[in-house]
């Protein structure tokens, strides 16, 4: 310690006058600079104290301390002529002056120069005060160039930041370190020439233009110990040996400033760098990101552009408006807003977890009243610095997702600047490292107390990890007499305070290390700022490398500057370097069609960027690809062009889905032939090509299978659908090369045919198609037969007319349930009156109406007796007109009550009587009267409307039945016999409905007779089986009607459970004339006596047949001969007369 001398009174002042420019200059810059990124830094008293003990004077100097004032003096070398005063000539070292008011300006340069933030004029500031508080010539701070110089190199490169010379700035320039006092500064940490600087670097020529003799400079280091530059000063006179250790003193705290700022500039730097090149990556991605307070989540601290694209309101209209948000959102998903609900909770006080996602889905209204869907991923991030609470999120457009059910997930995160840098601690120590004096800012960085700070207190504060390192690096400095650099933890409590010591070694003239004089920088937000920038390159690096898309860099001549694994993967690379070395000319390399890289490049030119720009690219194995490119111009601020960036995604599949979806709209699943839209499409073009060129002829088949529902029905649908398939692969080997066949549904195919001659083409066609759908068809072990009807409609065809009529239905009109029903010549035939004929030319403007001609042709065909072809005429369309007014009348009969029952009783053959009677149909048309239903039940079955006209029959005789119950009783009671047609039967609720009409109408079900054809059971057994034991047991009586005129049942009739088989009057009508006739009759007979059932005989007209069915023992009979069908008023009136036969 210090010994007690007139030094104490000096040391007493210099503490005062410290301690009074400290808390002067502190509130100074309070006031001032409170918001400034890196605040004032002091000296402390212990500065003072360390320079008074060093100029402490000995027997063989001069004395620096005066005997009375007892204060710090400074060895003023150069300056004003007022400063000057005293200074000796150039042959002898400078006066030491012993003012009080000198050694004040010293401290004042001291603080002046080290304890001010002057932003760009630091620097300047900072060496003009040194050259002052030293009173040197020179001073200058220089700053390395070539920041990767290898270790060991002697030769650097420097840059002056600013000189300070013959007091005023000086120019700046480049140097290089070879053959300079600079160069053993990098060597050696700090290097001094007292003296000779000349003779020393005689290479160097600024000695030789300045006339300076002496040097003395400080390396500049970078926490790590990296070298950023030096500060210097150079002098035309001597340093004095008793002056050196000052000097350095002084310049270190200077270096240590000089550092700290020189640090500070390269991490900002480098930070505007690292945000800039990751915030331009972020912001081409989909999704828009966010920064918003926890308490307020209607303000956006940042929020990225693509916010307008999706929305319509800019960034700057985001922030102006804080509600602007919850305006946007849908009123229905405002209350289920997890980000919302969150702020609600942490305003109230509830903790936030910042370890799980607060993710919403809502939808927002954009500015042109488009509703888009967005997932919201937000988390909550504690900001250390202001201990506040922020969300930190991303906004995804899930608005194709919600309608199709395809997302990709990105977020952006928002730099802070630079935490404050706190003032310099100053400390010195002995050899063995115990502490022999510090300040207070030590003592606040270390949160000790002067006591324990002292000797070894202050280890007890350093981080359990860095103890020994620290502890061992200082002995490792001792030993080896360098400089020591450090980097170590202070703990307090909770709280840990990153430091950067810097120290210098006090060695005697011994050699021995008497210890270190060192400065103690709070570096804890540098550390933060680096962790943030790590932690910001991770997470953007991981974003980079872990996105699904591919993103990239190019250059503007076609090659990579970067590119992540997943646009390594699109093109079928192992790596994202592979890929980079392998591709050098995208253009030629990459796209199938090389021009598709020009017209990007130039749509990005023309718009500055360019979305979804689709195009075929190469694989590495040379297969092609479907990609969606997204990209933008990269611009340096004067507009040139520096690179090109973007992402890249696979659309393959979904090329591959459209292409199929488009597929798969024109053509059919089963058979692949062309479908119903796109054969029209292909005919259309054939009529506008007739149109242009009259000469130009074409044909068209509309082809029908005949019994294919017979097959379908009877072997199943997949034998069907295989039958189909087959007869397609057929008709393609029929047809010429241009020509198309088309399925259009069910069993109907279609073909055109182009550039044909006339009409003996078409039909040479049709008769090919005839003949390859006569050979058999060999489906598994089914051998199927099958025909076809096929109509022909030529373009221009000419045909004989006269007048044409007026039809009140325009052909292929609509009829009532918006449904077009096939026509049916056969029956029109027998209602109709022949056509007139025409002289015209069929012209055609619609694709429809050619495929109607048709299709009435083929019609026309099938009721010739099928399996032929038939040519379109006018006399066709005339007869499907009136045939689809038939249909149309039908349709509206039930509806309008034109339907009326009729009956004709059954005749016990027995006892002459009554035992029941059947229900028969009859239309009262308003315009042509009573309709026989040979005219409509065909046209009622095309039509389906023979279900609804079925169950009214039912119910109505039913109902019938009911009331002769009442009116005549009977012992049995008459029975009422219905025909179900064969769609009734086939309905899935026809048990329901059979049994609603029973228990509506009251009728006893056992005098209920359920006619049914033979054929309707055999089209399939089984299921027929099943559906008449159902009926059975609803006590109701089943009758097979027609026997032996439909499929051979002989061999199935056993296992059905019918109770009558009604003889078909073909049969009866003939027994007389016939025996083959009667042999059938009598064999019928005998079956049904021997299945137990009855037989009824129809069609009994004459007393012949009558006496020929009682000789054959024939139960019942039914004809003419009793009674033709009356209305019911003529029944009741039969019944009550009770007549006998």
């Amino acid at each position: 310690m210090f010994e007690l001398d007139p030094f104490i009174d000096f040391e007493i002042a210099v503490y005062i006058l410290g301690l009074w420019a400290t808390v002067a200059l502190a509130s100074a810059q309070y006031l001032k600079w409170q918001l400034k990124p890196f605040p004032s830094q002091v000296l402390g008293i212990g500065d003072f104290l360390f320079l008074a003990e060093q100029q402490r004077p000995t027997k063989n100097s001069r004395p620096l301390v005066g005997p009375v004032t007892h204060n710090i003096i400074a060895t003023n070398t150069g300056g004003s002529a007022e400063e000057n005063r005293d200074r000796p000539d150039a042959s002898n070292p400078p006066e030491v002056s012993t003012s009080a008011k000198v050694e004040e300006d010293l401290l004042r340069e001291i603080l002046a120069g080290t304890g001010e933030d002057v932003g760009e004029e630091f620097f300047e500031v900072l060496v003009r005060h040194l050259a002052s508080a030293l009173g040197v010539r020179s001073a200058i701070a220089s700053k390395l160039l070539d920041l990767n110089t290898r270790a060991g190199s002697t030769s650097h490169r420097l840059q002056l930041i600013s000189f300070w010379g013959d007091r005023q700035s000086q120019p700046s320039f480049e140097y290089d370190t070879a053959n300079t006092p600079e160069a053993l500064v990098f060597e050696l940490g700090m290097y001094c020439c007292s003296d000779c600087l000349l003779e020393t670097f005689p290479e160097d020529q600024r000695p030789v233009a300045t006339g300076a003799r002496s040097f003395l400079g400080v390396l500049l280091t970078n926490s790590y110990s990296e070298p950023l530059g030096t500060i210097c000063i150079f002098h035309d006179r001597p340093i004095p040996e008793e002056n050196l250790a000052k000097f350095r003193l002084i310049l270190s705290i200077f270096a240590s400033r000089a550092s700290g700022e020189l640090e500070r500039r390269r991490l900002e730097a480098a930070l505007r760098t690292v945000e800039a090149k990751y915030c331009a990556l972020v912001e081409q991605t989909p999704a828009v990101t966010y920064i918003s307070p926890l308490n307020c989540t209607g303000i956006k601290l940042y929020i990225s552009p693509q916010i307008e694209t999706l929305l319509g309101y800019s960034v700057a209209e985001w922030k102006a408006d804080p509600d602007l948000w919850l305006k946007l959102v849908h009123p229905e998903d405002r209350d289920n807003l997890t980000v919302e609900n969150a702020t609600l909770k942490f305003t109230c006080g509830e903790q936030i977890p910042d370890d799980q996602p607060l993710v919403s889905e809502y939808r927002a209204i954009a500015r042109n009243g488009k509703i888009v869907w967005f997932r919201d991923r937000a988390i909550a991030v504690c900001d250390e610095a202001s201990k506040s609470v922020i969300l930190q999120g991303a906004m995804f457009d899930i608005t194709e997702t919600k309608i199709a059910a395809s997302a990709l997930l990105e977020s952006e995160y928002r730099y802070y600047t630079l935490a404050k840098i706190l003032p310099v601690g100053i400390f010195r120590a002995d050899a063995s490292g115990d502490y022999l004096y510090v300040n207070e800012c030590f003592l606040h960085m270390a949160g000790l107390t002067l006591a324990e700070s002292l000797g070894e207190g202050w280890t007890q504060r350093l981080h359990p990890d860095d103890r020994d390192r620290v502890l061992s690096q200082w002995y490792q400095a001792v030993r080896d007499k360098t400089p020591s650099n450090l980097e170590y933890r202070f703990c307090q409590g909770d709280i840990t305070i990153w430091v950067f010591s810097q120290a210098v070694p006090q060695i005697a003239k011994s050699g021995e290390v008497l210890g270190y004089l060192g400065t103690l920088t709070d570096i804890s937000d540098r550390k933060r700022t680096e962790e943030a920038l790590q932690n910001a390159e991770a997470k953007y690096r991981s974003i980079f490398e872990n996105a699904i898309e591919g993103i990239f860099q190019t250059t503007p001549n076609g090659r990579f500057l970067s590119a992540n694994p997943a646009l390594a993967r699109i093109y079928g690379y192992e790596s994202a370097q592979e890929l980079m070395m392998q591709i050098r000319d995208i253009k030629r390399q990459l796209y199938v069609d090389p021009n598709r890289r020009v017209e990007f490049l130039r749509a990005i030119e023309k718009h500055g960027s360019v979305s979804e720009f689709e195009s075929q690219v190469y694989r590495a194995d040379g297969a092609t690809i479907w990609v969606s490119e997204n990209g933008r111009a990269v611009r340096d601020a004067g507009g040139n062009l520096l690179y090109y960036e973007g992402t890249v995604e696979d659309i393959t599949l979904r090329k591959i889905a459209e292409d199929k979806l488009v597929h798969d709209a024109l053509h059919d699943t089963l058979t692949g032939l062309p479908n119903r839209a796109l054969f029209m499409d292909r005919l259309g073009h054939a009529i506008e090509l007739s149109k242009r060129n009259a000469e130009v002829l074409f044909a068209v088949l509309f082809i029908d299978l005949d019994r294919f529902k017979v097959v379908n029905d009877s072997l199943g649908h997949l034998v069907g659908d295989r039958l189909l398939v087959s007869i397609a692969q057929r008709l393609e080997t029929c047809l010429r090369t241009g020509d198309t066949v088309a399925r259009l549904g069910g069993d109907e195919f279609a073909i055109l045919l182009e550039n044909i001659k006339d009409s003996r083409d078409a039909t040479h066609i049709a008769e090919r198609v005839q003949a390859e759908l006569a050979e058999p068809f060999y489906l598994n072990e089914y051998q199927v037969f099958t025909s076809a009807s096929i109509g022909i409609v030529c373009s221009g065809l000419r045909q004989e007319t006269g007048e044409s009529s007026q039809l009140s239905i325009a052909p292929g009109e609509e009829n009532n349930d918006g449904a077009k029903t096939p026509l049916s010549p056969l029956f029109a035939q027998s209602i109709l009156p022949p056509a007139p004929n025409f002289r015209q030319q069929t012209l055609y403007n619609r694709p429809e109406e050619l495929l109607r001609d048709a299709d009435a042709a083929m019609y026309h065909a099938k009721a010739l007796g099928k399996a032929r072809h038939e040519v379109f005429d006018l006399s066709m369309h005339t007869r499907a007109v009136a045939l689809l007014q038939l249909e149309n009348d039908l349709r509206r009969a039930l509806e309008r009550q034109e339907f009326q029952l009729y009956y004709q009783p059954i005749v016990s053959l027995t006892s002459g009587t009554i035992n029941g009677f059947e229900a028969l149909l009859r239309w009262q048309h308003p315009q042509r009267g009573l309709v026989s239903p040979a005219e409509f039940i065909a046209v009622a079955e095309e039509t389906r409307s023979i279900v609804p006209i079925g169950w009214w029959m039912m119910r109505s005789a039913c109902h019938q039945m009911n009331q002769w119950h009442q009116e005549f009783p009977a012992n049995p009671p008459l029975n009422v016999s219905v025909n179900l047609s064969n769609q009734q039967f086939k309905q899935p609720d026809l048990i329901e409905q059979i049994s609603e009409i029973l228990q509506d109408t009251h009728l006893d079900p056992r005098t209920l007779k359920v006619e049914i054809t033979e054929s309707v059971i055999m089209e399939n057994a089984e299921s027929a089986a099943a559906v008449l034991g159902e009926l059975r047991n609803l006590e109701i009586q089943l009758y097979i009607d027609d026997f032996g005129t439909g499929y051979s049942s002989l061999s199935r009739l056993h296992t059905f459970p019918t109770d009558a088989l009604k003889i078909d009057r073909a049969f009866v009508s003939r027994m007389a004339e016939d025996a083959g006739n009667e042999a059938i009759v009598q064999t019928i007979l005998i079956l049904a006596g021997h299945l137990g059932m009855n037989v009824i005989a129809e069609g009994v007209e004459t007393i012949e047949q009558l006496n020929l069915l009682r000789s054959l023992q024939c139960e019942y009979g039914q004809g003419y001969f009793f009674s033709k069908p009356v209305d019911s008023k003529s029944a009741t009136v039969l019944i009550a007369t009770k007549p006998e036969w």
